[in-house]
């Protein structure tokens, strides 16, 4: 009994030869990410529909382009406590 207490189990934190490092959120790591990756994605949309001819397609792809530019864009806006968010002056 006394040495299943002793064993070290990995579910409960690091081996104790490898080093601890702290986990970093993915938003942190990659301050920049929430801003090109829609701008990237919105451009090759936007290529896609200049490239390919059915009416349908061209128009869905126009529209996935204009949300994906909408949503770089107001990636850009702050998010901290300055009252643009808040709604109270």
């Amino acid at each position: 009994m006394l040495m299943l207490i002793d064993t070290p189990d990995p579910r409960y934190g690091p081996e104790p030869d490898q080093p601890w490092r702290p986990k970093v959120p993915w938003g942190r790591r990659h301050p920049t990410a929430r801003v090109r990756i829609p701008l990237i994605l919105a451009v090759l949309c936007m290529v896609g529909a200049y490239v390919f001819d059915p009416p349908l397609l061209i128009f869905g792809l126009s529209m996935i382009s204009t949300c994906l530019f909408f949503d770089a864009i107001l990636a850009l806006l702050p998010t901290g406590g300055d009252g643009l968010w808040e709604h109270r002056q």
